[in-house]
């Protein structure tokens, strides 16, 4: 806990002097020390991104950022002291129930990040992902290898680029941070607004057990689960210079160059677009980050639009359809049936009652989502042009995802932001006492420390990784546990034809590699692709800064 305080004071000294650069870049006249911290935040990913297409992220890389950081606070120190007395003023003029529902979140975050991680994906390939970023940078062919390095989210170049992988493997804990700042943010701004009745925002706390879960990895989703209601937030509030509007079209952007999934949303921003101004801000925006992630993908998939499939290019080291299709097509047929393959020729109607009928945690979700998105119209927020507006884009992002790979964390986050709406309704519905709501407040901080607690988790998934969480330890109060919940797992070097590699000793499940030495992939799952698709990763030259390409086995 101690380390990762420290830590994340440091991720605050880091970004807020870059959020003031980016503001006075991007003409963004904002006063709040949140949302400055997320200009710097996007800034300095976008940094790191042009950084790796040339250079590892690395001890140099932070330094050079660092020092960029360091001249931008003295260049404007006035603007940091005000931002940083802003920010005080903010939090003491809070309610003691709303300090003590922070500081129990500060207190459970720092613990719950401590922690080994929860969530499966870590090990496939959130920590190889970030391993190569730390090593390599951008290598050529690298889904080759294994074919979720393709995803190489924003957000993992993010945490690579300050995860001081040259000092230590303990620390991918970004997203405690981002959670607790944007969760200081809307207990902040809900306090503002609540006159007569209870500002939605204020119902984040409600759901930290959520949120908690997501806290101990680097895991594209929990951006979007913190930052999504802040864009609703600043869509639906006026101002009188349009920089509301404007900072959430950034962040937008953002967030779809850390899941394409959330695309559809772009819907809210459709009709500002035509004010004065507008267009000329997307598109100052729009077009560097849309060109440094279609570079990306190029250069790691060699398809640009990746997970699209549009546009491929003709580079030796782009994978192969079979395998594009083969990873894609079981992305979404696992979203519909995750008892096996879907049966031949089933229609999209039979895949939809599939889907309704999932089992354990998905199912809670598509039908608390469901019940939501049914439940919001007639809830009378959507009696505010800008909440239809709202609704529209929530409703048409689920569609979207609903019809091409429903699984249920690619759109958590409607089914969040929703729910504010809804509980929000209904308490001022019923004009509820106000100690209703802080007991509702600090209910919910609570409740997120029974992701601590080995519940018995079989009930919610099958997946027997996610059946037991970590336990607390003493040791975790001064240092956090390694990035993998498999810190002790042993790995073979194995060759196939001008490949070595490393496997994991023990085939936990066919896409694990945990924190294996670079290149790391399971032998299970090359055998798998071998057989299946008749191909086999292999370098293209005679290291591994020059790529993998994929071979076909004759």
């Amino acid at each position: 806990m101690i380390v990762i305080a420290v830590y994340w004071l440091f991720l605050f000294i880091l970004l807020l002097p870059l959020g003031i650069l980016a503001k006075h870049v991007l003409q963004l006249p904002t006063q709040n020390a949140v949302i400055t911290l997320l200009l710097g935040i996007v800034l300095l990913t976008c940094g790191f991104t042009l950084t790796a297409f040339f250079f590892k992220l690395g001890a140099v890389n932070l330094v050079c950022w660092s020092a960029l950081s360091l001249a931008s606070g003295i260049y404007f120190k006035g603007e940091v002291k005000q931002l940083l007395t802003n920010f005080g003023t903010s939090l003491k003029r809070l309610p003691t129930y709303s300090k003590t529902a922070i500081a129990i979140l500060t207190v459970g975050a720092l613990f719950k990040s401590a922690q080994y991680p929860f969530i499966t994906d870590n090990e496939s390939y959130y920590i190889q992902t970030i391993k190569w970023l730390n090593q390599y940078g951008f290598v050529k062919g690298l889904a080759n290898l294994h074919v979720f390095f393709a995803q190489n989210s924003a957000w993992h170049i993010l945490q690579a680029g300050v995860n001081f992988s040259f000092v230590t493997n303990r620390i991918n804990d970004i997203n405690g941070f981002v959670f607790l700042i944007c969760t200081v943010f809307c207990v902040s701004e809900s306090e503002i607004l609540t006159q007569k009745t209870r500002y939605w925002l204020g119902f984040v706390p409600v759901f930290s057990l959520l949120l908690f879960l997501f806290l101990d990895v680097p895991s594209p989703d929990l951006p979007l689960l913190v930052i999504v209601p802040i864009i609703v937030h600043l869509f639906v509030t006026e101002d009188s210079n349009n920089s509301n509007f404007k900072i959430a079209l950034l962040l937008f952007i953002f967030l779809v160059s850390i899941k394409l999934t959330i695309l559809p949303l772009g819907i809210l921003f459709v009709p500002g677009l035509f004010r004065k101004g507008n267009i000329k801000f997307a598109l100052l925006t729009g077009i560097p980050i849309a060109t440094l992630w279609i570079a990306k993908n190029t250069i790691i998939s060699g398809y640009p639009l990746y997970p699209i499939a549009y546009f491929k290019t003709d580079f030796d080291w782009a994978i192969p359809n079979n395998l594009f299709n083969a990873i894609i097509s079981g992305t979404a047929d696992y979203g519909y049936y995750r008892d096996g393959s879907l049966p031949a020729g089933i229609s999209m109607t039979g895949k939809l009652l599939l889907w309704l009928q999932q089992r354990d945690l998905a199912r809670i979700v598509n039908i608390a989502t469901l019940l939501v998105l049914g439940i919001l119209p007639f809830t009378g927020i959507l009696k505010n042009k800008k909440y239809r507006l709202v609704y529209v884009a929530l409703l048409v992002n689920f569609i979207a995802v609903l019809l091409t790979s429903p699984q249920f964390r690619y759109f958590i986050y409607i089914t969040l932001c929703g729910s504010l709406l809804v509980i929000a309704a209904v308490y001022n519905y019923f004009r509820a006492k106000p100690v209703y709501f802080k007991f509702l407040a600090i209910a919910g901080t609570l409740a997120a420390f029974v992701s601590f607690v080995n519940v018995g988790l079989s009930d919610l998934t099958r997946n027997k990784l996610h059946q037991e969480v970590a336990q607390p330890a003493v040791s975790q109060i001064y240092l956090p546990e390694r990035t993998t919940k498999l810190p002790n797992l042993n790995y073979l070097k194995k060759t196939t034809g001008n490949l070595d590699y490393y496997s994991p000793e023990y085939n936990f499940f066919r896409y694990g590699t945990a924190d294996g030495p670079l290149p790391c992939v399971n032998t299970n799952q090359l055998e798998y692709f071998e057989k299946k698709l008749g191909i086999l990763p292999q370098l293209r030259g005679e290291t591994l800064t020059e790529g993998f390409y994929s071979a076909k086995i004759k």
